[in-house]
């Protein structure tokens, strides 16, 4: 079926590869529309773009530009080298508008046959833990995967019978080989990181020979990086793995990413930020801009600059609502209400559209913050949730505008070990195209209001 699917999306790719030769007057001969198609279609079934193993939509458009670069080189030898009379910006602009018609493309070919219940893979989950628990939301939230979880197995009797992630305890371990057959389960994904390795040994041999495919979710979350690579030495396994923003030479590179882009930003978001500031303005006559200490790189203090969204006197109205154990509970938890009274009706706006934030541009282009990064946290944050230790592993970087916690749920995110451990996460992890998938993921929830108050 798979194979089916593939030739599917080579006649697309194709189609859709000579229309967008064709927007422009230039004549091709059939031998060049050949080879650049040829070259096209090689590059990609070398990145794997026709076998459907990329998991996500960006490891989709990673493979696609990393193959865009290489079509590239490839157009120039062959325009250089032939003598062809053909403008070479005219099949770079081509090649270019090829790239993203083919992702959309792609996208809605898997999402309308994930749909009809094609090109899916069903999944059991063998651990009902936290590791498989953000497995099968992952899942979940990433249609693109086109992978369906049908339940999870567990040893734990507390478990049984209970929905976890929207999913289904179907049983233990030892249920494995009749629930396979019953719901003919095409992959396993083994997520005990804390098993034994005889355990796992057993588990493997019980469903290796069942499924398709076994999938392994190891014990070293903050080692999985997106530069990890597995060798072998005589046959050793080794893991290598890069240590993202703990490297002085990535640091660099991103504070030239955060002065450009902080530039970039404040000349695209000049008018909206005049707009915010003359409405904050009109409303009560108040400052407009908001300071509040925060914690930055190395443990340093510094002013975080925000639109003013609250009334003059917020912080004797915050004093009175602490007297209240709900509500001090509440703060303390996120250092926020969720419906707070001291919001003005400007701040409203200004929240659940992040236009507040846009201010801390300026801490960008001061050296104070980065684009993306870590969540800037107070000092009551340090002492009750982090710790010393792990506040200075975390702020060894700048805190960011936004960052891997806002794209994975913002202030939703109610846990603060797992806050932490998306800012461990991502210095661990980080990468130029890291940053990117932020970037754009921040400005889809945003546009969607996702987890802002």
């Amino acid at each position: 079926m798979r194979v089916i699917f593939s030739v599917l999306q080579i006649i697309l790719d194709i189609i859709l590869y000579q229309l967008c030769f064709s927007l422009f007057p230039v004549e091709l001969t059939f031998e060049v529309r050949t080879f650049l198609t040829g070259t096209m279609l090689a590059f990609f079934t070398f990145s794997s773009l026709y076998g459907f193993r990329n998991w996500t939509f960006w490891d989709e458009t990673k493979s696609a530009l990393n193959s865009w670069l290489s079509i590239i080189l490839v157009s120039i030898l062959f325009l250089y080298t032939s003598k062809i009379n053909l403008p070479f910006l005219r099949v770079l602009a081509d090649i270019t508008i090829f790239i993203p018609v083919t992702l959309t493309a792609r996208y809605i070919f898997r999402r309308v046959f994930f749909s009809l219940g094609m090109l899916k893979k069903s999944v059991l989950i063998l651990g009902a833990g936290s590791a498989g628990e953000i497995f099968a939301q992952s899942i979940k939230l990433s249609p693109f995967i086109a992978r369906k979880v049908l339940g999870f197995l567990d040893d734990d009797e507390t478990k049984q019978d209970k929905t976890i992630a929207d999913v289904p305890v179907l049983g233990k371990l030892k249920d494995f080989e009749n629930i396979q057959k019953e719901l003919n389960v095409d992959e396993a994904v083994i997520a005990i990181p804390t098993a034994s390795r005889k355990t796992l040994a057993g588990i493997l041999n019980k469903v290796e020979e069942s499924v398709d495919r076994v999938l392994y979710i190891p014990d070293m979350y903050m080692l999985t990086t997106y530069s990890a690579e597995i060798r072998s030495i005589d046959g050793l396994p080794i893991i290598s793995a890069s240590q993202g923003l703990l490297n002085p030479v990535n640091r660099f590179v991103k504070n030239i990413v955060d002065y450009v882009g902080g530039f970039v930003a404040l000349v695209l978001a000049s008018p909206l930020m005049i707009y915010a500031a003359v409405k904050i303005k009109l409303y009560d006559k108040g400052k407009i801009l908001f300071r509040h200490l925060r914690i930055g790189r190395e443990l340093k203090p510094f002013y975080l600059y925000k639109f003013r969204t609250m009334v003059p006197n917020a912080e004797e109205i915050l004093q009175e609502m602490l007297k209240d154990e709900n509500l001090k509970r509440e703060f303390e938890e996120a250092f926020k209400f969720r419906n707070d009274p001291r919001i003005t009706p400007i701040g409203k706006f200004l929240r659940r559209t992040s236009l507040d934030e846009l201010p801390q541009i300026f801490n960008v282009l001061k050296g104070e913050m980065s684009l993306t990064g870590p969540r800037p946290i107070v000092q009551k944050e340090v002492e009750l949730y982090y710790g010393y230790r792990t506040a200075r592993q975390i702020f060894h970087v700048k805190p960011g505008m936004t960052g891997f916690w806002q794209v994975s749920g913002r202030n939703d995110v109610k846990d603060y070990k797992q806050r932490i451990d998306y800012d461990l996460y991502y210095i661990h992890n980080w990468s130029v195209w890291l940053d990117v998938i932020i970037m754009l993921r921040t400005i889809t929830a945003v546009l969607k209001g996702t987890g802002a108050y």
